[in-house]
């Protein structure tokens, strides 16, 4: 297998796109990245995988969408350091939090996107990562009104959502102090950490900003980074953060991104 044969069709800030890289790079599997254009990716996603929806996993002649279908792929066709326990019971609890968390992750995308959709970095936050072209930031630069008009219509991002978006997510957090026992070294399930560990810590990371990950301060507005001090102090802050410092090996984000700073 040859890198050219394993590609990840995807949007870099995308949280279900984040979730299967961190499933790639956690079995150590050489693959490529192919940024697409939000509205203008559609016809390539349908051609992949007969849907409208990122990421898809092209792995030889393989075509793979969704990222809970790619990381069980992933399971059944790499199983080397695997992320899913032997144990039938374990394995269906992780598999149930992991869709929990899957489902939140719409939820902590609306409610970011609600601190960042009016803001003139904008389409900075979207765009500025090395996969797009200079063209394609500038077009994306000169088109905010579309472009805040696409997230709000496609990730639901008005009054009442946002509240009860911020509800749903605040009482997870709570749940999780539960879930981990108190202790930011408790793992969700068992004693090793597994897939239901890594798409919480993914769908979460906005919140907290992880340095090595698409979130971190320096490529969101001071908004945002005033609003996470505070959440970072939590267990779950401490939580996320220590399974990207811990566990999120992969060097994507070095090397496809640029800071806005």
């Amino acid at each position: 297998m040859t890198l050219d044969q394993r590609v990840l069709y995807q949007f870099p800030l995308s949280l279900y796109c984040e979730k299967a890289r961190w499933n790639l790079d956690a079995k150590g599997l050489d693959y490529t990245c192919r940024d697409l254009v939000p509205g203008l990716h559609a016809p390539t996603a349908w051609r992949l995988a007969g849907q409208r929806c990122l990421p898809i996993l092209v792995d030889g002649q393989h075509r793979i969408g969704d990222s809970t279908k790619i990381a069980l792929y992933l399971e059944n066709t790499y199983p080397k350091r695997s992320l899913l326990p032997v144990d039938e019971v374990a394995r269906k609890r992780v598999m149930q939090l992991e869709d929990f968390f899957d489902e939140l992750g719409d939820h902590v995308r609306r409610y970011c996107w609600s601190l960042a959709v009016e803001r003139d970095e904008v389409s900075d936050i979207f765009f500025n990562f090395s996969g797009y072209t200079r063209w394609q930031r500038m077009l994306a630069d000169s088109s905010k009104p579309l472009l805040r008009q696409m997230i709000r219509c496609t990730f639901q991002v008005y009054e009442p959502r946002v509240a009860d978006s911020w509800e749903k997510i605040q009482n997870t957090l709570l749940q999780m102090e539960d879930w981990l026992q108190g202790n930011v070294n408790h793992y969700l399930i068992g004693d090793r950490f597994t897939l239901a560990d890594l798409t919480a810590a993914s769908m979460l990371a906005p919140l907290f900003g992880p340095e090595n990950s698409p979130w971190a301060d320096n490529r969101m507005p001071p908004l945002t980074q005033q609003l996470r001090a505070e959440s970072r102090s939590t267990l779950a802050g401490q939580w996320v953060l220590r399974l990207y410092r811990d566990y999120r090996v992969g060097d994507w984000i070095f090397k496809n991104s640029d800071s806005l700073i």
